[in-house]
Formats: structure tokens, C-alpha cells, sequence
């Protein structure tokens, strides 16, 4: 649960759409739960809420109608039961809008607040694309083995507006089921696959590459409330597969390509991060803070640690 000042906050921000700009993810109610869990300050919340509504929409009538739809549904059922009804959908669209609609909905469900997670189910809804059911995986190769190959003989970065549009092309690809289906059936678990996007992440420092590190800790959140944990496990294979190739498969051989001191301790790295005006790198600390405190890799820590002082490369402390 999360501080009644930044419950008020982010009920105050219900007034905004769950996109902007044709189809961007609102991502205020997201960073704020994150700051709030990391221990920002309610000026700073509030110097970010300031600085990010700026851009942001008017909630319209027929999306309040949705949300109130919902509302009733969970006032009803309870959240967790809402979400289980419709897990089986909702994890064939796991990667829709970036990895967006399952990280606003894990976060939400943290926040615990009624009203924040009707909207994170009516953005999830909306924004829902659903990629191929392909079979149970059949290989015998792990995860990183599989985007090491695929980056060896790349798609080019396929064109389109955002993530999603490339995803969508990725998926197309001739060889795109063939990868999937490399897969060790073994390696169908959350910490091995968020294990593998971590170390791409690093090796590659590619914006796509960091929804799939925020996307993993998302689904971990989430999947206790599915139905079926192995199918939305397996949902998230395909999308981290899709999401690889739509950046172009970047090389992982070199190991580590951030920028930034990766030396912070988590308690620096929460400071640093209250600090920071992109909602991506106060959401990605966040989620690899979570993710370190569950497996204990320090991949994470390095990760959280380089992202916000290359955020923040002025400041004499980093």
C-alpha cells in the first residue's frame, strides 16, 4: 500500500485520459507508485506530477463510463477476482503498448487504490493486441542463447511509430516462430526469462530492451492473480521475442554498453531517482530494485545504478 499523500495525488490525477497523444501511455500513476515505494518526498512526487501532467489529456466521457464499469466489477468481486476472470486474455496481450498495460496494472494492484486500477484494466483493454498463440516451446536452448542467435543474423529495425508497430512487424518475420520455439520448455519461468532481458538490457542499453526488463517484473507481480500462470509465461516468451527483433536485435556480445556509474548503493539509487523527470527511469529503478530483492542479481543494482546517473550526468555526486 502506498502513502495516503500520494493516494490523493494520484486520485487528483484521475482527471487525465490513460493516453495522450493518440496512444501514449499515461505513465503518472506508475511513476508515482514507484517513487512513492523508493521514498521520494511528497514535494518531490509533486514536482514530478507538476512537470509530466503538462502533457497530459482530459479524461473523455466514454472512457469514464468504462472505468466505472470496472469500478462496479471490483466493488463487486474484488480486484484480484476481476483480474483472474480475464487473465486468459489479457496475457495473450502481455506486450501490448510496450509492456504498458500489464506494468500499469501490477503497479496499480500495488497501490491498492479502486479507482487506479479500473483505469489501468480499461487502458489495458484499450490498448490490448493480442500476438500469435504458438505452441508450447519444444527446444532445448535458453533464453539468452536464443537472442544471441537471433542477433547474429538480425531484421533490420523494422520502421513504425512506436513499439507496438514494430512488435507487430517483428511477429511477421519468417523466422519469428522459429525462435520462439527454441526454447527450453524448463526455461518457461519468470526469473529465468527476466534473467536473460536483464542481461540484454546491459549489453545493449536499448530503450525497447528496458519495457521487457519493467514488462518481466510486471508479469512476476501480476501472474499470481492468473488463471494460468504457465500460459501468460508463455505469452511473455513471444513478446520478448517480438520485442528483441523490433529493435533490431542488437549485439549482446560486448556484455555492457550503459553509461553512468553503476557503483550506487539502492538507497543512493532511490535518492537519485526522486531526482529524475523521465517516468522511464524512475519506473526502471523501481522494477529492478523489486527484481534484486526477489533473485539478488547485481546486474540490477549496476543497471538502476547507471541509468539514473546518466540521467542525472551533471550532477557531481556521480
Amino acid at each position: 500500500m502506498i502513502r495516503g499523500s500520494t493516494r490523493a495525488v494520484i486520485e487528483e490525477a484521475f482527471r487525465h485520459s490513460v493516453n495522450y497523444r493518440n496512444g501514449f501511455a499515461n505513465h503518472l500513476p506508475m511513476a508515482l507508485v514507484a517513487l512513492d515505494a523508493m521514498g521520494a518526498s511528497e514535494a518531490q512526487m509533486l514536482r514530478f506530477t507538476r512537470a509530466y501532467e503538462t502533457q497530459l489529456e482530459p479524461v473523455s466521457e466514454s472512457e469514464l463510463a468504462s472505468v466505472r464499469e470496472f469500478e462496479d466489477h471490483i466493488e463487486r468481486e474484488g480486484a484480484a477476482k476481476v483480474l483472474r476472470n480475464r487473465s486468459s486474455m489479457l496475457a495473450r496481450g502481455v506486450g501490448s503498448g510496450a509492456f504498458h498495460g500489464a506494468i500499469r496494472t501490477a503497479y496499480a494492484m500495488e497501490s491498492g487504490i479502486p479507482g487506479e486500477i479500473a483505469r489501468a484494466f480499461v487502458y489495458w483493454t484499450k490498448i490490448h493486441e493480442s500476438l500469435p498463440d504458438l505452441p508450447l516451446p519444444s527446444g532445448t536452448a535458453a533464453p539468452l542463447e536464443i537472442l544471441r542467435d537471433i542477433s547474429r543474423d538480425p531484421m533490420p529495425r523494422p520502421p513504425g511509430r512506436g513499439i507496438s508497430e514494430r512488435m507487430r512487424t517483428a511477429v511477421a518475420h519468417p523466422t519469428f516462430n522459429v525462435h520462439v520455439a527454441r526454447l527450453s520448455p524448463a526455461a518457461l519461468e519468470i526469473r529465468v526469462l527476466a534473467d536473460a532481458l536483464i542481461r540484454a538490457y546491459c549489453a545493449t542499453g536499448d530503450f525497447t530492451l528496458l519495457h521487457g526488463v519493467t514488462g518481466c517484473h510486471a508479469l512476476r507481480l501480476l501472474s499470481p492473480h492468473f488463471e494460468s500462470r504457465s500460459e501468460a509465461i508463455r505469452h511473455l516468451w513471444t513478446a520478448i521475442v517480438a520485442a528483441y527483433m523490433s529493435c533490431g536485435s542488437p549485439s549482446l556480445e560486448e556484455g555492457w554498453k550503459l553509461r553512468g556509474s553503476d557503483r550506487l548503493s539502492w538507497s543512493e539509487i532511490h535518492g537519485k531517482a526522486a531526482e529524475c523527470d523521465d517516468e522511464h527511469d524512475v519506473k526502471f529503478a523501481y522494477s529492478c530494485w523489486r527484481e534484486w530483492e526477489t533473485c539478488g542479481n547485481e546486474l540490477y543494482r549496476r543497471a538502476a545504478s547507471a541509468r539514473v546517473c546518466h540521467a542525472l550526468e551533471s550532477m557531481a555526486a556521480c
